[in-house]
């Protein structure tokens, strides 16, 4: 392993401009497993190649997602102050749990999710987007990730779990602060204020939510891990939500090749979304395991046992597509590792493309003539180790009153960007093998 670069600084506003460029430079210089800083002395490896994530991801004898085992913590460098413990702590909940112990306590989320099969949920997202929309369309401009991409979300989401409004607000902005690492110990107490109480109001008046049917779950929960597994289904379906529908609404208002296919029919707006997670998903370096003993790296080096790993899948899909990309067409397309690998592997996925893929249906049948309302070279990115999302994502388009529908929308001649690369049109496509190995490497995934 070279020694060349210092570790790559997940926290810097240079690296989340291009994180791409980043991640490229440091392979070349460090193979597969780059070493990084998720705060100033904090230190990490970030895998970034496709295969070794899905095979360590697998490894559950070598690899542990308890954050107890995490050493600097152990041995007393972290403190109780660091900005990292709101989403790397460990949590009495599915995603710091190994074995039975995991088992246990995904069963009881699975069948809280049950219920909300992603037609339904669907369904609530457009009725929500439409409300949303309605308090915009006939300004012409609009700032969406405050006005729709975040709301709307919030707005699922609070009557999946049974909040009333004010509750929902304050439980969704605190698990925002925790992803950026914003007073993560304050933010963390709110969580707790919030969810205690939630938790005692549906004790008295249980219903057919997910709060609830935890709370009844075969499982047993204690309260404590009702209430981490609500920070859980919270923190990774709202505010990775609001980032997956804003990266897309981006993506598809500046890459014209993928705007020209949905215009034209060739593309419909799910697959659109599942393009985007191959290109920029909105978890980018989350979650993490801890190696139970030192674990040499293809190509040479060593993590160290209790050494922080980040599943670096923005890069590892990224990588595999320029890899393959006179192929990619030809790739199943959901083979991206952006939803996990292996028994951790997120069991939300379909509610969260549900919500997305309603967000943008609505979004470009209301709003006709949509486009960015800013070059984008001057879109700001959220300054958050784990994560790629938009600090705003203003937009224009041709007022609308609420009562009218929009034109069919076509790509404006608005600066362009690519996203992915892509075959040209003219080249036939090639027998791939990328659609065999991904089958080989991500069965039973």
């Amino acid at each position: 392993m070279a020694t060349g670069h210092p570790p790559l600084e997940l926290y810097d506003p240079g690296f989340h401009a291009d994180h791409h460029a980043a991640y490229a430079r440091m392979r070349k210089e460090y193979g597969p497993v780059i070493p990084v800083m998720l705060e100033p002395g904090v230190e990490g490896r970030l895998v970034v190649d496709y295969s070794l994530i899905t095979a360590w991801c697998r490894d559950e004898r070598t690899f542990s997602r308890d954050a107890r085992r995490w050493r600097d913590w152990r041995e007393g460098r972290i403190p109780d102050d660091s900005s990292l413990l709101g989403m790397m702590g460990h949590r009495p909940n599915a995603l710091f749990s190994d074995g039975e112990e995991h088992r246990r306590v995904r069963r009881a989320m699975v069948d809280s999710l049950s219920p909300f099969e992603p037609g339904r949920v669907g369904a609530e997202a457009r009725s929500a987007a439409e409300r949303l929309v309605d308090g915009f369309c006939a300004r012409g401009e609009a700032e969406l990730m405050e006005e729709f991409a975040r709301p709307l979300p919030l707005l699922v989401m609070n009557g999946m779990f049974g909040m009333d409004h004010e509750s929902g607000r304050r439980f969704f902005t605190a698990l925002r602060d925790m992803w950026d690492g914003v007073d993560a110990e304050r933010a963390n107490a709110e969580l707790e204020r919030v969810l205690s109480a939630h938790i005692d109001r549906k004790r008295a008046h249980p219903g057919d939510d997910i709060t609830s049917a935890l709370m009844r779950h075969r499982a047993d929960l204690s309260d404590e891990e009702v209430l981490q597994h609500l920070v859980l289904m919270g923190g990774a379906g709202h505010e990775p939500s609001a980032a997956l529908l804003s990266n897309s609404v981006r993506v598809l208002l500046t890459d014209r090749a993928l705007s020209d296919d949905l215009a034209g029919a060739r593309t419909g707006i799910d697959e659109a979304v599942e393009r985007v997670m191959w290109s920029a998903p909105p978890v980018t370096n989350y979650p993490v395991m801890y190696p139970v003993r030192d674990v040499e790296v293809p190509g040479g080096g060593v993590v160290p046992e209790g050494t922080p790993v980040l599943l670096g899948f923005a890069a590892a899909n990224r990588f595999l597509a320029e890899e393959y990309a006179d192929r990619m067409d030809d790739a199943p397309n959901r083979a991206h590792l952006a939803w996990g690998v292996g028994a951790h592997r997120c069991p939300a996925k379909d509610i969260a493309t549900a919500i997305a893929v309603a967000g943008i249906e609505v979004l470009i049948r209301r709003l006709p003539e949509l486009r960015l309302g800013v070059a984008p070279g001057e879109l700001s990115w959220r300054i958050s180790p784990f994560a790629h999302a938009l600090t705003r994502l203003p937009v224009a388009f041709t007022p609308q009153d609420p009562e009218e529908e929009g034109t069919p929308w076509t790509p404006s001649d608005s600066e362009q960007e690519t996203s992915t690369p892509r075959r040209r049109s003219s080249e036939k496509p090639a027998q791939s093998s990328l659609s065999s190995f991904l089958v080989r490497l991500l069965r039973g995934r």
